[in-house]
């Protein structure tokens, strides 16, 4: 160093070593570069020394001046001594209390910038998270601990012998939480930059914004779809006795039952409990499959509609179902990717977005996850063993879970 660390030896000044032993942040210390020991040393040095050397200076400037009123005199050999004192003052600039690391030397190990998720949006966020990592560089501070002055415990001063240690982001940036120097996953969405951008980002991303909504959307629909089977079925308990079976039988049908939604609404269910526990995929694969179970179950009822002025005007609302349930089919395949490109197609006119064409993206896209994901199939397919699944329009490749309630074309369920 340029200046004799006598002075401050003899005024009892910290050493880097002890201030990271004291913040149990030892280990960081043979990460420092002499040069940036040398540069936190200084810096520690300056706390106790310089406030000493000012007033010393100070004091011997004080002595050799005179006042006659307007005029003042300085004793020239008393200022000279003054300037011999300050030229123990060590310098300290802005950005001497921190040094920059190497962030990569103080992971955990690699597990910080690996998705717990399937998410798509936080594989991208995390690598947003080691981008901004490697521009803005984490730092480590130092800062005079802030106590209670001995004869005057209202007020609080700086001690210049003992320091509080932490890491940021960036020379002046947020602390980044740890307690020993090393950094994890938790340390990181812990500084509040990034735990906030992993909330907007992430969280309340694209991906996930877009499967909550249509799963609201479909639940509401599934409402709907009930609402107007309820009223089918009062209709038809209320009708003069032999009129439904005589209009059964003309008609070549049976009133479905009810438990054409019980499927869907399981279905839904275990929709939000793979997006709470991360899975986004599977999330995905079980909305679009049952929006489209929804979509069949109204189209099946809308087909056992009474053919009156009356009974027409009530399944319109069921028939908006089954034209929601489709549309939300379609954005649950878009939500990462899937059926993007058909759908594109679609809007520039070179091919039409049929129901068979949905379903068979979404048969493909199941059956992959399915297939990739088995303990998830296997819980899916006993849940769903005794209910029934409103089969698919004629043309379509979306089936039941039980036989007999393929639409003809595809295996559906049984085969996932």
């Amino acid at each position: 160093m340029a200046y004799s660390r006598n002075r401050a030896v003899s005024l009892q000044a910290a050493t880097i070593g002890e201030v990271l032993r004291i913040a149990d942040f030892l280990p960081i210390l043979t990460q420092l570069t002499p040069a940036q020991r040398q540069k936190l040393q200084l810096y520690l040095d300056a706390a106790v020394v310089d406030p000493v050397v000012r007033n010393e200076a100070r004091a011997l400037y004080q002595k050799g001046t005179k006042y006659y009123g307007e005029l003042v005199v300085v004793d020239p050999e008393m200022k000279r001594r003054a300037q011999r004192v300050m030229g123990d003052f060590i310098p300290v600039g802005d950005l001497d209390d921190c040094v920059r690391l190497n962030f990569t030397q103080m992971l955990v190990d690699a597990s910080a910038f690996t998705p717990t998720t399937d998410d798509p949006d936080e594989a991208e966020y995390l690598e947003v998270i080691r981008k901004t990592l490697e521009a803005r560089g984490v730092w480590l501070r130092l800062a005079p601990k802030r106590v209670r002055e001995a004869q005057d415990p209202s007020r609080w001063v700086s001690d210049p012998r003992h320091f509080e240690v932490w890491l940021s982001l960036g020379a002046r940036g947020d602390t980044i939480p740890t307690k020993s120097g090393r950094i994890d996953r938790e340390a990181l969405l812990g500084t509040r930059i990034f735990g906030a951008g992993y909330y907007v980002r992430v969280d309340r991303g694209s991906v996930q914004t877009a499967l909550e909504r249509e799963m609201r959307r479909l639940s509401s629909e599934i409402d709907d779809g009930m609402e107007q089977h309820a009223q089918l079925a009062r209709i038809r308990r209320q009708a003069a006795t032999g009129v439904v079976a005589v209009s059964d039988v003309l008609g070549g049908a049976n009133f479905p039952s009810d438990e054409i939604w019980k499927g869907p609404s399981q279905l839904l269910r275990r929709a939000w409990e793979l997006k709470a526990a991360g899975k986004i995929y599977g999330c995905q694969a079980l909305l679009v499959v049952a929006a489209l179970s929804v979509r069949n179950a109204a189209q099946l009822l809308s087909r056992f509609v009474d053919d009156t002025t009356s009974g027409a005007e009530r399944a319109v609302k069921v028939l908006k179902v089954a034209r929601t349930a489709g549309k939300v089919a379609e954005v649950g395949l878009m939500v990462t990717g899937v059926g993007a490109v058909a759908v594109g197609l679609a809007k520039s006119g070179t091919v039409a977005v049929t129901e068979a064409s949905v379903d068979a993206l979404a048969e493909r896209q199941v059956a992959r996850y399915f297939a990739r994901n088995p303990e998830i199939a296997s819980e899916v397919r006993s849940e769903l063993s005794q209910t029934v699944l409103a089969p698919g329009p004629k043309g379509t490749i979306l089936g039941g879970v039980k036989g007999g309630h393929s639409a003809g074309v595809g295996t559906g369920f049984t085969s996932w």
